[in-house]
């Protein structure tokens, strides 16, 4: 199967979902909540949160939690703005939720994004959460979509090297 006929049978459906989904939004629906990303890796000589917990921090993400198989990156002001809240503009801040499962041939990792509107003037960062007045956004947009895709990425090839 060549690529030019791949793009002749899917790029129709992914035109129609596209109107689709502008049409859903124009009528006021709410895309569905971003999900997580996920890739497997080999199985390690050494304690996977471990080799997790040393990838993230070589991919620029700081830890605040780190537990058997989860750990938590601090929440950090984002340089977008989201949807107003309370007639206030806001800045959206995350922070992502990283796990490694252990499997019989593998070792699953998920890398998860929490993001949260907030309005400026009340944003306060904790050691491991945000305080002010805030709203959390099940939907990523598409700039923190992009990062979480580049972060996954990044990770996975982390995990690749020797």
């Amino acid at each position: 199967m060549n690529a030019l006929f791949f793009l002749r049978i899917f790029a129709p459906a992914s035109e129609l979902a596209t109107v689709l989904l502008g049409a859903c939004l124009a009528a006021g629906c709410t895309p569905p909540p971003t999900g997580p990303v996920s890739f497997s890796t080999t199985l390690l000589a050494r304690e996977p949160t471990d080799a997790l917990l040393e990838s993230v921090k070589k991919v620029g993400l700081y830890p605040t939690t780190v537990s058997p198989g989860l750990i938590e990156t601090r929440w950090e002001e984002t340089t977008h703005t989201g949807e107003p809240l309370h007639e206030q503009r806001t800045k959206l801040v995350r922070r992502y939720l990283l796990r490694i499962e252990k499997r019989a041939f593998d070792n699953r990792v998920t890398i998860e994004a929490q993001a949260k509107r907030c309005i400026p003037a009340t944003l306060r960062f904790g050691e491991s959460e945000v305080d002010g007045k805030c709203a959390p956004v099940p939907t990523l947009p598409p700039p923190l979509l992009t990062e979480l895709h580049r972060t996954a990425d990044r990770l996975e090839q982390l995990f690749t090297i020797p």
